[in-house]
């Protein structure tokens, strides 16, 4: 072989690097996803799975909670009433979530446990206690999805 013949595999070889490389780059730069639009995308998700959330917690509130709390019979607190709601969606969540499940029996009323329906899970009074305090509290906290309460 020419010393001419190697010289020119070289810089083609050479030539053929750095086109591959600038091609890597122009792909690169050409992403159709950049960090905004990922931060977008996930919001409707949160938001869709907390709609979902909110849905499911509107149900069972209904079928198990509503004869009593939109009347407010037995001394439970009225479903929207904000000045009720509000003293106790600030940090007694847990408070709230304990007391659903075991029940009340408070100075003003009483609550059976589980709202008299023991088929309902705790994930299923929690859920309920996030689509009541929704109504009231508009804090960060209450929107999230993943720890509702």
């Amino acid at each position: 072989m020419s010393k001419h013949y190697v010289s020119q595999v070289t810089a083609f070889w050479k030539f053929f690097q750095h086109l591959v490389l600038a091609g890597l780059f122009f792909l690169g730069a050409c992403s159709s996803q950049n960090p905004a639009s990922s931060e977008n995308v996930s919001k409707p998700v949160k938001e869709s799975a907390l709609s979902q959330k909110l849905a499911a917690g509107k149900s069972l509130y209904e079928s198990n909670c509503a004869s009593c709390h939109d009347s407010g019979s037995s001394g439970a607190p009225k479903h929207r009433d904000k000045e009720v709601w509000s003293n106790r969606t600030a940090a007694e969540k847990d408070v709230m979530i304990k007391k659903a499940i075991e029940g009340v029996d408070g100075k003003v009323g009483m609550m059976p446990p589980r709202g008299g329906n023991a088929s309902l899970t705790d994930d299923d009074i929690k859920t309920v206690i996030l689509y009541m305090t929704s109504k009231t509290d508009t804090s960060e906290e209450n929107t999230s999805v993943e720890s509702p309460l």
